[in-house]
């Protein structure tokens, strides 16, 4: 057991055991009824006395928005629907990239869902699905302890199969302070040769709101540990019916990429406000009001990346007139080191890093709950302190005057930015609810950038059913990130200077539950577009594109037949800097229906499709896919057979991933030379406990 997991059982059992006697105590007659997301609480003339185990179980959730500044509520999913979708980076779009395992790198090809860095670490964005971030964590009020275990095993060909584990707990130690800890990760040795994926992500949190002070608490890290494999050379090779998938050969061996990042992230306020007598239906009671509120928001993020490889400059030796084929390219020359090494001394040792320290100080009016016509107003200053490094360029000198390539070692820059804003917001409005950002920089590396963003959500009630509108709209004129412009590797050096990036991004949805439809339209101009060219360097776009896209989602139900489509079309005016599919498909067909009044059950068909299009190309020795014009995915339909099962707390699922791999040869490409692995089968199940 490694130090950091050893750190979390530890520190859980020290908290369970203060908890334990806290418990004792427990909630009084009021569980259930907690302050509201702005941390109003209620003193209760009286108090009626419940014993523990006569309390009902109640759980909500919370999360923090506005860079970390501001908590909402959000609602608690219980839906056992989808739960055969284990892969993260599948969750959310319906179109991806991937490297063709489980905890490797991805693309989403929906591109108003691909992530833009702006705190991130440029060479860590393609892991974000597989990790915990702070503005991903949620935090908790809960009448009754609350564990969930899920747990995931698919099998192949291997000795080694793939499994993936979380396990998550959250309590109230009293009515005021909660906390929890998470720990997941993902094991998958790969289908074919040299792509092990080993992820992880562990953490802890704490929240506590008090009539006067509140705090939102989280310490985590995550971890991204990968063989890779650069691809097949010969992708035919996965046609021919007597080479198993695990014996073909691949271009890379002995290379690997090691990303960590570890956050620690502080959100607390102290609110002014008045104290308000209140009536319900049984007693009087005083509840405080707040009307302002003074925060503070600490934001430390700590990034690396590792890329090691025995061979410098590997190759693979075609019968045909291509001859000898060196991986990254016939005239290329490594720039630090050419001698091969081994997986104990490396040739390469390309390492890379950033940390940024944000400080943030918001004063904040709140919506008033006693008040009839009100908005939440805020205005804040920040500094970002940013240190980063990066292999090395000068010649190194050992102690006996000998020089050579500097491998392993680092040459490091920092910078800082300054920047103020403020946002208006409308949360509570039963008629409207609106939100209104923006923030400029005023000194550093980013001094004169802007954003501007600005969001409108209408209830439309019609007898039982509520359809909801909303309508984004947002602008930005931003410096693009510093590695962009500057890097230096073994494989791969630049130094550029850009232009700002100009984004305007518009879009509407309309959510129709009644009708079981949901549609959207985005669109998008930017001017400036960073992107990775067909040589794998950084390039700014000298002109200005756009993307269009249309999305529909709509479900049918006819008893316990349900048939549920999505299908995302996007456009582009520009081939040089960009490649989507046009179209993206998803069908998942299924029965349900509840066995004996306890057993729920799901069974059918899950299809994605997108068309064929020249998807960009990966490489390892960045972690960055860029563009290439030579060969086309897509076109293929990955057809998966599944059943979940759901029996009180315990939901089971039973999945057959890739059907088509048994009918069709060939085609079924993640990535350019990256295949999926063949037809798998596997299962996943997930426990609850709140006793």
């Amino acid at each position: 057991m490694n130090l950091q997991l050893k750190f979390l059982f530890v520190t859980a059992l020290l908290l369970g055991c203060l908890i334990s006697s806290a418990q004792t105590q427990g909630f009084d007659g009021n569980s259930g009824q907690q302050r509201s997301p702005s941390g109003s609480s209620q003193k209760k003339a009286k108090v009626a006395k419940t014993r523990n185990d006569s309390v009902i179980f109640r759980l909500r959730e919370y999360k923090l928005i506005d860079d970390l500044s501001r908590p909402v509520e959000v609602k608690v999913d219980t839906s056992v629907v989808d739960f055969h979708i284990y892969n993260p980076i599948l969750k959310n779009s319906i179109s991806v990239e991937s490297l063709g395992n489980v905890g490797n790198s991805y693309q989403s090809e929906d591109f108003f869902q691909r992530r833009e860095t702006d705190r991130d670490f440029l060479f860590q964005k393609n892991y974000f699905d597989y990790g915990l971030w702070p503005g991903g964590i949620h935090f908790y009020d809960a009448t009754k302890p609350y564990t969930l275990i899920t747990y995931g095993q698919w099998f192949q060909n291997k000795p080694k199969g793939e499994t993936l584990m979380k396990v998550f707990h959250t309590q109230n130690i009293n009515k005021h302070v909660n906390f929890g800890f998470w720990y997941n990760s993902i094991g998958s040795s790969g289908k074919y040769l040299n792509q092990q994926s080993k992820d992880r992500s562990i953490g802890l949190f704490t929240r506590g709101t008090f009539d006067r002070y509140d705090y939102w608490l989280t310490l985590g890290s995550n971890k991204f540990n990968n063989q890779e494999n650069g691809g097949l050379p010969n992708p035919k090779d996965i046609e021919n019916p007597d080479i198993k998938p695990e014996n073909i050969t691949v271009w890379l061996t002995d290379v690997n990429s090691a990303n960590t990042n570890l956050f620690l992230a502080l959100t607390h306020q102290y609110k002014l406000g008045v104290w308000k007598e209140m009536k319900d239906k049984k007693e009087i009671f005083q509840q405080f009001i707040p009307r302002v509120a003074l925060a503070h928001v600490l934001d430390l993020q700590i990034s690396t990346r590792a890329f090691t490889e025995a061979d410098p400059n590997p190759s693979y030796l075609y019968t045909d007139d291509r001859g000898n084929v060196k991986f990254y390219g016939t005239d290329h020359a490594p720039y630090i080191n050419t001698v091969v090494g081994t997986a104990a001394d490396p040739a390469t040792n390309d390492k890379s890093g950033q940390t940024v320290l944000t400080n943030r100080f918001v004063v904040k009016f709140l919506e008033a709950p006693d008040r009839k016509y009100t908005f939440g107003k805020q205005v804040f200053i920040s500094n970002d302190i940013v240190n980063l490094y990066f292999p090395q360029q000068e010649l190194a000198v050992d102690s006996a005057g000998v020089t050579h390539p500097p491998v392993g070692l680092t040459q490091s820059h920092g910078y800082s930015n300054t920047y103020i804003g403020g946002s208006a917001y409308r949360n509570d409005g039963h008629f409207l609810s609106w939100k209104v950002t923006g923030k400029t920089w005023i000194q550093g590396r980013n001094a004169l950038d802007y954003d501007l963003s600005g969001e409108l959500v209408k209830p439309v009630r019609a007898k039982k059913d509520t359809s909801m509108i909303r309508i984004f709209g947002k602008m930005s004129n931003r410096t693009p990130d510093y590695f962009y412009e500057h890097y230096y590797s073994n494989h791969y050096k630049w130094e550029n200077s850009f232009n700002r990036i100009y984004t305007l991004k518009a879009g509407a949805t309309l959510d129709k539950p009644g009708w079981r439809l949901k549609a959207s339209v985005n669109y998008s101009i930017i001017n400036k577009y960073v992107f990775f060219n067909e040589k794998g360097l950084p390039e700014q776009a000298n002109t200005e594109f756009s993307v269009m896209q249309g999305m529909l989602n709509k479900d049918f139900k006819f008893g316990g037949l349900n048939i549920r489509n999505w299908i995302v079309y996007q456009h582009t005016t520009t081939n040089t800097c960009l490649a989507i599919p046009e179209i993206s498909l998803r069908n998942s067909t299924f029965f349900e229906s509840t066995y004996a009044k306890v057993l729920y059950f799901q069974f059918g068909l899950d299809t994605r499709y997108e068309t064929a299009y020249y998807a960009d190309i990966y490489s390892p020795a960045t972690g960055m896919f860029y563009r290439q014009t030579s060969v086309k995915i897509g076109d293929y339909a990955w057809v998966d057979a599944f059943i979940n099962i759901k029996l009180k707390r315990t939901a089971f699922y039973i999945k057959y991933t890739n059907l088509a791999t048994q009918f069709v040869k060939g085609g079924f490409y993640t990535s350019p030379t990256y295949p999926a692995p063949i037809a798998t089968l596997l299962f996943g199940l997930s426990w609850s406990f709140y006793n």
